[in-house]
């Protein structure tokens, strides 16, 4: 009974949501053997403001060159 669980940024795109579950089940279908009707997939979504790397909030205009940061030193 396989159970996948996403965290992601919101996703506004219904159609690529579908996709993307529909993906993930077929994924673990083939490389487990897991019948359809055992595998669930959930996706939990997050508003850029609780989400961070390198310690950068996504809601950070600076977040796609500093999220790459290697140390608090660096400046990209």
């Amino acid at each position: 009974m396989p159970f996948v669980q996403i965290t992601t940024w919101k996703m506004n795109d219904e159609a690529k949501v579908k996709k993307l579950v529909e993906d993930i089940t077929h994924a673990i279908h083939l490389h487990c053997g897991a019948p359809l009707d055992k595998i669930s997939v959930v996706i939990s979504e997050l508003s850029p403001s609780r989400w961070s790397d390198a310690g950068i909030l996504g809601s950070d205009e600076t977040f796609p060159t500093q999220s790459r940061r290697k140390n608090y030193e660096e400046k990209l």
